[in-house]
């Protein structure tokens, strides 16, 4: 057993202080090369409220479209004649969902989070006005799924 499992137990942090590479591997420089912080560079209130304003709507729609299914089966059922595979309108979005969801995690490190935000939202509002228009149960199904793809983001 290696030295760092006998020394660990549930009253030890995790992650020790201080940077894991030694002093040598550490910047020399003044603080003039060092990249400025991102965090420190401030917004205004406006361009805050409608950045937050934004991503609450899109949290709410990715909740509401979720939920909103189950007391819609019944009458989407009947309107296709096909009320016994009403249920795979559910199980395609969350399936879906549960399948992209991780993938936007390596996506956002690739194209940065504004940008797999914006991936997300296409495909959730494509998906959605594909939901729309679908002319069949199978149409509705994949458009269904197609949302779920940028519901997962």
């Amino acid at each position: 057993m290696s030295s760092a499992h006998r020394h660990t137990d549930e009253t030890r942090p995790l992650l020790r202080d201080g940077s894991p590479y030694p002093e040598s591997y550490r910047s020399v420089d003044s603080d003039e090369s060092q990249p400025q912080d991102p965090c420190a560079t401030k917004i205004s209130r406006a361009d805050l409220v409608w950045v937050l304003a934004g991503l609450w709507s899109a949290v709410f729609l990715g909740a509401l479209d979720g939920t909103i299914v189950a007391t819609l089966l019944s009458p989407i059922g009947s309107y296709f004649n096909e009320s016994n595979r009403s249920s795979y309108i559910g199980t395609s979005y969350l399936l879906s969902v549960c399948c992209f969801t991780p993938l936007y995690g390596r996506l956002s490190d690739i194209l940065g989070r504004k940008g797999a935000m914006l991936l997300a939202l296409s495909f959730f509002g494509s998906g959605t006005l594909l939901c729309g228009l679908a002319p069949s149960m199978d149409a509705l199904i994949a458009a269904r799924a197609l949302a779920g793809m940028g519901g997962g983001g």
